[in-house]
């Protein structure tokens, strides 16, 4: 039997941008409608999730990915009451506390699959990470959880082929920038276009310096692509180029904001979507999984469908009509998509052979 370890920061309320007297979208009601959704759906009553504590990250582990001053710097501007970072990065004041706490929760996670505890794991924490660098905050995030997990891996537990993947609606720009030169470790983040939403960043272009050419994979994800173009990408690039590099363990930052009902961005994944990009990974590798974006009221149906996905056992079924889905929107997000698909194949077939031109 598929056991999975579930692990999140109880301190996360601690980080709230209401705190500093003002609404924002990345709030403690993210977490609390996944745990809310999780008991009333008795999902952690399945014999196969076990719920972990964690304690805090140690100052060293973050300093695996981001440098003294800029771990300094967090800590000071929340002693002297700054609030803000920048780039829509907020500070409370035990928010260093709870950063600890949720890299400490992403450590756990890793070390159980690492460890041969559990088969998968799932951090439940937040803030997200993907948009931190190695001296910089952004988009809400702050230390980089899967960078400080993929660090803490190769030396901790000897793991050295690690595929980071993102499927949040955002471009992993923090994480490509902490990987682009690292021959062993494979980033591929697949996001809307960054010409239509932030970071503006992340484009089919951007494949890595040496000596690690082609191990960054960015797709464009034309707005209103859904489970169907989702499916081709994952066909026609991510299982080949993943097979081909064959990872130890795959490190998926988990957005939410890729679901069709999502404001923040314009993307038309549903159930069916989630559940198959989850499944067909974690039958074939080891899987960590990191909670990123989302900010819509399904985020705990998502969560259990991620969990259903990585168990490979299907109960929540997708109620969206997708031909009226298809129906709103335009004509030619297909063929744009198409477009950049073959774009990308191109650029990365002298590095994965995918077979374009055959």
């Amino acid at each position: 039997m598929v056991h999975i370890g579930l692990t999140y920061n109880e301190n996360h309320r601690l980080h709230d941008p209401m705190l500093n007297g003002f609404p924002g979208p990345e709030n403690p009601q993210r977490l609390n409608r996944i745990f809310s959704y999780l008991s009333e759906n008795r999902v952690l009553d399945n014999g196969v999730c076990t719920l972990f504590s964690c304690g805090p990250a140690l100052i060293e582990d973050i300093q695996r990915v981001h440098t003294g001053e800029y771990i300094d710097l967090v800590r000071s501007s929340i002693r002297r009451s700054v609030r803000h970072l920048g780039n829509d990065t907020y500070l409370c004041d035990s928010s260093f506390e709870v950063l600890l706490q949720a890299s400490g929760c992403v450590l756990h996670a890793g070390a159980l699959v690492a460890g041969g505890i559990c088969d998968h794991a799932f951090a439940l924490i937040r803030p997200p990470g993907h948009h931190a660098g190695v001296s910089n905050s952004s988009g809400f995030c702050i230390f980089n959880n899967s960078a400080v997990l993929a660090r803490y891996l190769q030396d901790r537990y000897a793991i050295n082929r690690i595929a980071v993947l993102n499927i949040d609606a955002h471009a992993s720009d923090g994480t490509y920038s902490i990987f682009s030169a690292d021959p062993d470790v494979l980033c591929i983040s697949v996001h809307q276009d960054p010409s239509t939403l932030y970071p503006y960043r992340g484009y089919i272009k951007d494949i890595g310096v040496h000596p690690a050419h082609g191990l960054s994979i960015n797709m464009e994800m034309p707005p209103r692509s859904g489970n169907m173009e989702y499916a081709i990408f994952f066909d026609e690039v991510v299982e080949k180029v993943l097979g081909r590099f064959d990872p130890d363990i795959i490190l998926l930052e988990c957005g939410f904001d890729s679901y069709f009902k999502e404001s923040l961005a314009q993307l038309d994944l549903t159930v069916d979507g989630y559940y198959a990009i989850v499944s067909k990974l974690a039958s074939k590798w080891k899987m960590v999984c990191l909670l990123e974006g989302g900010y819509h009221e399904d985020l705990g149906l998502l969560v259990s469908v991620v969990i259903e996905g990585l168990m490979g056992k299907r109960t929540v079924e997708d109620g969206v009509d997708q031909v009226d889905l298809l129906a709103t929107r335009h004509i030619s997000t297909r063929k744009i998509f198409m477009e950049k698909l073959l774009k990308l194949k191109m650029i990365l077939d002298p590095y994965w052979d995918l077979g374009v031109g055959l």
